[in-house]
């Protein structure tokens, strides 16, 4: 990834230090990471859209360089927490840009504060309470608040990714294994927060031009739940790609595509 123009840290309204750095220049768009992701997650797409745009990467509260605050944290508050540094820097409205937690944040950032947004793009995300996904994330919260860190990689690791993209690249496992994991702390805060989230009964509200994409081999965020939201949304659109969660990840070059065509349409 390049080195930023700028980089530095924001106070909140609510006195939370969110960390974030800019890439090129041009219309802004923002990227929002998703659970136990900070803004390195968005390594591939920096050079493909910081050639025409200004790119913006931020941690989010309770990762990276970001502060964490006690928690648990709510979607609604991280949504605030990048209309601040939207408001910080100056920004014109901006595309906002999403991944599974980022997605469900960018649907309360474009409720509460619809100004800040001109165009949405939602990847493996979803906007109702699924069983199976709280199941998931309550294990999860269970083993941050025991500290078994490498416990946590290793099941992320076997839905970020779809098999035939580990046949194809078995040192992903562990190159994967290896990487430092999330502070647990702000791990299960921001898992709580993604345990609570609900916007489907309001995503008729939301009117901005979307685009929702789903990975087809995704067990977590399945493709029926992105699905769902954008038949709610009033101005969206629906794109897969054969994919399991990560779909910017495993197929960077055509999900920078897609969120190219789209935001170019």
């Amino acid at each position: 990834m390049s080195e930023p123009v700028e980089s530095g840290t924001i106070r909140t309204r609510a006195g939370v230090e969110i960390a974030y750095e800019i890439h090129g220049a041009g219309p802004p768009m923002v990227f929002v990471a998703g659970l136990g992701d900070d803004r390195n997650s968005w390594a591939g797409q920096v050079p493909e859209f910081a050639r025409d745009h200004k790119v913006v990467l931020f941690d989010n509260r309770g990762i990276g360089q970001s502060a964490t605050p006690p928690g648990p944290y709510s979607i609604e508050q991280m949504a605030d927490d990048a209309h601040d540094l939207a408001r910080a820097l100056k920004l014109e409205p901006v595309i906002a840009v999403g991944s599974s937690m980022g997605g469900a944040i960018c649907q309360q950032w474009a409720l509460r504060h619809p100004e800040d947004i001109k165009k949405l793009v939602i990847t493996n995300s979803w906007a109702e309470r699924d069983v199976f996904m709280g199941a998931l994330v309550d294990h999860w919260m269970a083993l941050a608040k025991e500290g078994q860190s490498q416990h946590i990689l290793e099941s992320l690791l076997l839905f970020c990714f779809s098999p035939g993209y580990l046949a194809r690249k078995p040192e992903t496992v562990k190159m994967f294994l290896e990487t430092p994991a999330p502070p647990m702390d702000g791990f299960a805060a921001a898992a709580a927060a993604c345990r609570g989230h609900h916007t489907l009964d309001r995503a008729a509200e939301i009117r901005h031009p979307a685009l929702v994409v789903a990975g087809e081999f995704d067990i977590l965020t399945r493709p029926e739940l992105s699905q769902h939201l954008a038949q709610r949304m009033k101005n969206a659109r629906y794109a897969s790609l054969p994919t399991a969660h990560m779909v910017f990840w495993e197929m960077p070059d055509e999900f920078n595509q897609l969120v190219r065509g789209f935001v170019e349409g």
